[in-house]
């Protein structure tokens, strides 16, 4: 027998792992381990060690022992922050609402309106109406924090009212892009709770926009929005992110057909992260090292480029002024596409159309128009069908709100059917860009004319294809959504006038009390 095969095997330990151990480890010398290593490949072994012995004669290998102090005066004797949490928290804690720039609260103030709109627009669907009767069995107490549900005059928590507000924002793929809006329904309803002004909550949502750039979890950024309105030292901050981060690191929507859950589960990120930091400004204690640490979240991603140069990732230039908002409420992969409808339109009817071919990236195929999205059962697999959303389009002359109620879905609409099965839609190799796409059409007649979506761009960016919206074109999106839901116009009114100047709002509860009940909802 070997006796190699007998001794203990050590696992062999990298920089970082020794790192982690701190002062107390001895490490063995790479000349010490050279020369063993050249001594057994002469066929020595190492003496068998006596029994009882502590190690093996002669072996040098790490160890630990006396000699490390944590002096990190944390929370509750915690060790210290990795230089990924460090780095989040330095600049939660330090920014402020006088150093957002005027472009950056014009933009702001763009996304605020546009993500009501979308969450008027989510209002009274199953899912919501879920979610909303879940947020009314807890209610707020006398001595507690509360925060409001948009449109049912809910009083509760404000995580569960952070939950219904943000799948209202989310819901009906309205919102902005990348969905990063999800987490601005966190910072009002602690804004609300601790009577914030508006211009102190549109600050804790830009430092949201930045932490989520970070690839952190959809969970860190709204956590640092509500720990910076409740004023968290960094200490606490950095607990907020482990919570946040530790237990949250979730799974995508899925595939193929979708479920309520495509349009919910951002909000029970968002929900978490209202609660990580809620249980932090109460004094509980995360795993200090959530991104480096073993088993850290960079274990499985790799660390991002902020790592190195902190935040903001880009300097002068806020996360938020990046975002896009959506004219339509369907997949971004469609926003391209339904934008030059109206040429397609005037150049053909649907019962002309003898074939369409539908050429884009192959990570658009998989996601609008794999199996599943033609034969749609309900709105979140609809919204996400390209080849629905297309027929749709061509049939009723816009894309909007009800072309996913059931009825008009391709299993109770003949007429959609009968249209989508004229399409096919492929990848084409090397395409990139979100929405790249070619749309070749051949009538009846044998005429034949190809659209893209991008003028030509074959790697297309949202500046291309997307006719980025402007402050009118998000007001008349809120008041139509506003229209759909019946809203009063006396309401709407108002709430435009305070959400496009959140910087005048001195109690974020005044805006938020405009919206507490609108429409007509059905009894929960």
């Amino acid at each position: 027998m070997n006796d190699d095969n007998d001794r203990p095997r050590v696992p062999a330990l990298g920089r970082r792992d020794l790192l982690k151990l701190g002062a107390g480890v001895v490490l063995t010398s790479m000349t010490a381990q050279q020369a063993s290593s050249q001594e057994r490949g002469r066929g020595s072994r190492s003496p068998t060690p006596p029994r009882g012995s502590a190690r093996p004669t002669g072996e040098l290998r790490p160890h630990t022992g006396p000699g490390y102090t944590n002096d990190y005066n944390r929370l509750g004797g915690n060790g210290p922050m990795d230089d990924a949490t460090r780095a989040i928290v330095k600049f939660v804690h330090g920014y402020k609402a006088s150093d957002m720039t005027p472009a950056t609260i014009a933009i702001a103030n763009r996304t605020m309106v546009d993500s009501m709109g979308a969450m008027v627009a989510g209002f009274e669907n199953d899912a919501i109406r879920i979610t909303a009767r879940l947020a009314r069995q807890v209610q707020a107490t006398e001595h507690g924090l509360k925060s409001t549900v948009f449109g049912y005059g809910i009083s509760t928590t404000p995580e569960l009212a952070s939950f219904v507000n943000s799948a209202m924002v989310r819901y009906v793929d309205f919102n902005d892009t990348p969905h990063d809006s999800n987490l601005i329904p966190a910072a009002l309803a602690i804004g609300e709770a601790l009577h914030s002004t508006g211009s102190d909550v549109m600050a804790a949502i830009v430092i949201g926009y930045e932490v989520m750039r970070t690839g952190s979890g959809e969970s860190v950024a709204p956590a640092m929005a509500a720990g910076k309105l409740m004023g968290l030292d960094e200490d606490r901050l950095a607990n907020a992110v482990s919570l946040a981060l530790v237990p949250h690191v979730a799974l995508n929507k899925g595939v193929g057909a979708m479920s309520m859950w495509k349009g919910c589960r951002s909000a029970e990120a968002i929900k978490c992260g209202v609660w990580a930091a809620l249980m932090a400004r109460e004094g509980m204690t995360g795993n200090p090292q959530p991104f480096e640490g073993r088993g850290g979240l960079w274990s499985r991603s790799g660390p991002g480029r902020w790592a190195t140069t902190g935040l903001p990732v880009e300097p002068g230039k806020m996360a938020i002024e990046e975002t896009w908002h959506k004219r339509f409420p369907s997949d971004q992969q469609t926003q391209g596409i339904l934008n030059i409808m109206p040429e397609i339109r005037a150049w053909t009817r649907a019962d002309e159309i003898e074939a369409i071919q539908y050429d884009l990236t192959y990570g658009n195929w998989q996601e609008v128009a794999g199996n599943a999205k033609w034969d749609p059962r309900n709105h979140d697999t609809a919204d996400h069908s390209l080849p629905y959303v297309l027929a749709r389009n061509l049939i009723d002359g816009e894309t909007y709100l009800n072309a996913f109620e059931d009825e008009k879905l391709p299993y109770r609409d003949p007429e959609i059917k009968a249209l989508m099965d004229k399409m096919t839609f492929g990848p084409v190799k090397d395409w990139e860009g979100n929405g790249t796409a070619r749309l070749t059409i051949r009538k009846k007649t044998g005429e034949v004319r190809f659209f893209d979506t991008h003028g030509g761009v074959r790697n297309a960016t949202p500046d291309d294809y997307l006719r980025r919206m402007t402050d009118d074109d998000v007001t008349a999106k809120f008041v139509r959504a506003c229209a759909f839901r019946q809203v009063a116009d006396t309401q709407r009114d108002r709430a435009l006038k305070q959400w496009w100047n959140l910087g005048a709002i001195k109690d974020i509860a005044e805006p938020m009390r405009t919206l507490a009940t609108f429409g007509k909802p059905k009894p929960l």
